[in-house]
């Protein structure tokens, strides 16, 4: 049994069935479209008695109801269940929801918990986190443990009023009553506060457990050490121990599971420049329009191409209408792959979310740099231009207090005068302080890194949209003779490359071709791992693999002798594992089928899985499968599909001419054509630069690679340092120490094929139409990840109950600078800047007074102190 989530076609929502985790079978009755129904011996008369939906706030003369000082609708929604049977009713585990799969994620009521004849209790919101939708209408369902369902109801859109409470006719229509009863019929007086009963949701998004992952371990600490037989120690999402060889005589590790990775372990990649939800969109080959090119053939600075004809079309109009609320809608799914794709190429944290991102990708998959992350939220951006009156005060304050733990400016992006200026206001307004991320610098020269070098500030270089959009990039040379701390990031999809793993091709191909080899392979991958952590302030966290600090962890096929060059040469198909939090979400299957049981799916080429579900959040049950068939159908653009899902918007012609070039980006870089032929293409990418050897050296592979053989660790040594490998400890034989078999110490057996890839290499001029192609024949057999999402897997049998624990709420994040209005301010066309209604119903949904919709009530005006319509 599954839920069925809609895909939208030209007909209206087609039926897609989700992969729902083995692991919570029980969820997946609980959310049937066809429950179990029990018997009345078997389920007692208990109801939904009374529904509050609109709760007025404090400045509206709102009641706390629930007196933990939060007034509204945020905190004060509740949801009422009434014992109307003789006899007392054990409601111990049952669960509760709104719309089921979707919404809320659904909640369990606590063990023990027994309704006495007539009893009710109230599960508020804040203790839940069932939100009631205003503006989409929702439901309120109620079942057994077992799934069968109890009672439920629903509610149309824009239909409640302030502090009208809906109560149930015996005719089963509902009725808006007088005032709310919480606890209490509905004739009766009550006094607030009302104790309320916590409901649980699950944490299955959430790491529990423990577990030893073995291959080579670089470690990125400090002294560079490099365990060839290492060992990570992982429990509940945290790194307990690593050690090389034999495991400390002090750990006991019965009943541990052991998983043989047999290739080399990272710190999982940071990337800490991007715009997240651009990345639907593939690369965009743009080349200069304006009259006046620099010397490159480039634009002089980031406020020219934004004006660029073709910027709407390929760039601004495929985000705002895929996950626009009047449009496709689709922001959840958007997102979701968005993250998928630095997941796929090991990264397990992203800067650029959406600055109001909601719990149903942000608390999921990579984690989002700017939300909260270990217990803080202390991290700003500015995307806009740094004018000269502008004042930052929470960043003197912040850094003042050394509460600040990063700033992420975009600032100096360009070539010209005007962006080396930029900086000149940074320290004549007194903000360039130690926390400041300064992104791109391209027109900065020695004189301003040495000045950001004496306060410690750092540097994020994005070598390959430079290249793209300019011709030129950030003096990196100078940045690190001044000391600046460096790390590496991509941009974006539109001129960048998809994740920090290829973005380091770009970087090493041009310190080889032009900077003179300045940089170590160990100094380039810090610039993704502990550089990074370190410009961020998350040194304790992330970064590097000692104990204490969180399981984010890549894990790369061991192709070269030398670990770092082993991931800067790192493919697609070379990514074993990605864990973040210490769970696993995408990788080998082997691997995935080991920690994850059969709570994954098919992740389209080279035998990879991924898992992108978790009952615990908001929309968390959508498969991948799924979410790659909507976005695949949407991002064509098709005129018909349009028509049908947002035919009646104003303007509808001029929002979508134009718009569709080249559908959904890939999540692979391997198996994109577009984005090497965009590369081989641009003027003003290879004046300086050929850009045709990314291809030629990093990505034309043949056959699978043959792995090294670690047992001898002297004939390589990093550029520049002298190698570090554990010296001391027992170095890894290279043999598989199981059977083949399935050992019951719970290990996971080798079988035999470090990455299990075949890899087909991808002709970028296949189609003699790109970019830089000279038209000769060619042919590819590659599929696009558009169409690669694969089929669910199978439950197989029963599903162990679902973890209950108490849902951490976490606080929204601290009010930035910069909303999501104004950051896409400097991308989108003046004309789509307000485009994007808001998914989400305000605090105080403005109540209606027209003619009720399928409901019976008595005619009366909402009640007054509301906002104004």
């Amino acid at each position: 049994m599954s839920q069925e989530m809609p895909s939208w076609g030209a007909c209206g929502w087609t039926a897609v069935t989700p992969r729902l985790p083995a692991a919570f079978l029980v969820l997946l009755m609980v959310l049937s479209t066809a429950p179990l129904v029990a018997s009345a011996d078997e389920v007692p008369d208990v109801r939904i008695s009374e529904v509050l939906v609109s709760a007025s706030s404090e400045d509206y003369d709102g009641v706390d109801w629930n007196g933990d000082g939060v007034t509204g609708s945020v905190s004060d929604q509740f949801i009422e269940i009434w014992n109307a049977g003789d006899s007392p009713a054990d409601v111990s585990d049952w669960w509760l929801d709104d719309e089921e799969g979707g919404g809320s994620p659904p909640c369990r009521l606590p063990w023990d918990t027994v309704l006495q004849p007539n009893e009710r209790i109230v599960i508020f919101r804040a203790d839940s986190g069932l939100e009631l939708d205003y503006y989409g209408g929702d439901s309120a369902v109620l079942r057994t443990a077992e799934g069968a369902l109890v009672d439920s109801m629903s509610w149309p859109d824009k239909d409640s009023w302030w502090d009208r409470p809906y109560i149930p006719l015996d005719n089963g229509s509902l009725w808006k009553d007088d005032a709310p009863t919480p606890g209490a019929h509905e004739n009766a007086t009550v006094s607030a506060p009302i104790a309320g009963l916590r409901c649980y949701t699950n944490l299955d998004h959430v790491h529990s457990g423990s577990y030893v992952l073995k291959g080579r371990v670089v470690t990125m600490d400090d002294a560079g050490t490099v365990h060839n037989d290492g060992s990570i120690l992982v429990e509940d999402g945290v790194i307990v121990q690593v050690w090389n060889g034999d495991a400390p005589s002090e750990l006991t590790l019965e009943g541990i599971p052991v998983h043989h990775t047999d290739a080399t372990i990272y710190p999982g990649l940071l990337d800490l420049h991007n715009h997240l939800h651009y990345n639907t969109a593939p690369i965009w080959p743009v080349e200069n329009h304006m009259s006046s090119p620099n010397e490159w053939g480039g634009y002089q600075n980031r406020y020219q191409w934004k004006n660029h004809p073709d910027y709407s079309e390929f760039v601004t109009k495929p985000k705002m209408l895929l996950h626009g609320g009047p449009y496709f809608d689709l922001e959840f799914a958007a997102m979701k792959y968005v993250e998928a794709k630095v997941i796929v190429g090991g990264t397990t944290a992203s800067q650029g979310a959406p600055s109001n991102p909601d719990d149903a990708y942000a608390s999921v998959l990579a984690r989002n740099i700017e939300d909260w992350n270990f217990g803080r939220d202390e991290i700003h951006t500015k995307v806009t231009e740094l004018e000269s009156d502008y004042i930052g005060n929470h960043i003197k304050t912040g850094n003042a207090s050394q509460e600040l733990d990063a700033w992420f400016l975009h600032l100096g992006e360009g070539v010209d005068e005007s962006s080396r200026a930029e900086f000149d206001i940074l320290v004549a307004n007194d903000l360039l302080v130690g926390e400041l991320v300064l992104i791109h610098g391209t027109a900065l020269t020695a004189t301003e890194f040495q000045k950001m070098g004496e306060v410690g500030a750092s540097l994020v270089w994005s070598p390959l949209s430079n290249l793209l959009l300019y011709g030129d990039t950030t003096d990196v040379a100078a940045a690190k003779a001044a000391g600046v701390n460096i790390a590496l990031a991509p941009d974006w999809s539109p001129s960048g490359s998809k994740s920090p793993l290829h973005e380091l091709k770009i970087a090493d191909l041009w310190d080889d071709e032009i900077l003179g080899d300045i940089f170590t392979d160990e100094e380039m991958v810090r610039m993704v791992t502990s550089n990074a952590a370190d410009a961020t302030n998350w040194e304790e966290h992330v970064g590097r693999i000692a104990p204490g600090m969180a399981a984010d962890l890549a894990v790369i096929d061991s192709n070269q002798l030398d670990p770092y060059r082993n991931l800067i040469d790192a493919v697609d198909p070379d990514v074993r594992l990605t864990v973040v939090g210490g769970m696993a979400l995408y990788g080998d299957a082997d691997l995935m089928q080991a920690m994850r049981g059969d709570d994954h799916e098919a992740a389209g080429m080279f035998g990879k899985r991924i898992d992108v579900t978790a009952s615990g959040v908001e929309d968390g049950l959508r498969s991948w499968a799924s979410i790659v068939e909507n976005l695949t159908e949407a991002a064509a653009f098709d005129p018909a599909v349009m028509e049908a899902a947002f035919g009646d918007v104003d303007g509808f012609d001029s929002l979508t001419a134009g718009v569709g070039h080249g559908g959904l980006d890939p999540w692979w870089t391997y198996e994109d054509p577009q984005y090497f032929q965009t590369l081989n293409g641009s003027t003003c990418g290879n004046a300086q630069i050929d850009l045709s050897l990314v291809w030629d050296r990093y990505y034309d592979r043949g056959a699978s690679m043959s792995t090294v053989d670690l047992t001898n660790t002297s004939t390589w040594q990093a550029k520049g340092t002298s190698s570090s490998t554990g010296a001391g400890t027992t170095p890894d034989t290279g043999t598989n120490p199981d059977t083949g078999t399935n050992p019951d110490d719970g290990t996971t057996p080798d079988d035999g094929n470090n990455d299990g890839n075949t890899i087909t290499p991808v002709d970028p001029c296949a189609d003699g139409l790109g970019l830089g192609c000279d038209g000769t024949d060619g042919s590819s057999d590659e599929e696009t990840a558009a169409g690669e999402g694969g089929a669910p897997l199978g439950l197989l049998g029963l599903g162990v109950l679902a973890l209950i624990g108490v849902a951490v709420f976490v606080m929204r994040r601290r009010e930035e600078e910069i909303d999501l209005t104004a950051q896409d301010a400097l991308f989108d066309e003046d004309d789509l800047e307000e485009a994007e209604a808001p998914k989400e119903p305000q605090d105080e949904p403005v109540p209606e007074a027209e003619a009720e919709k399928d409901v019976v009530d008595i005619p009366a005006p909402p009640p007054p102190g509301g906002p104004p319509a």
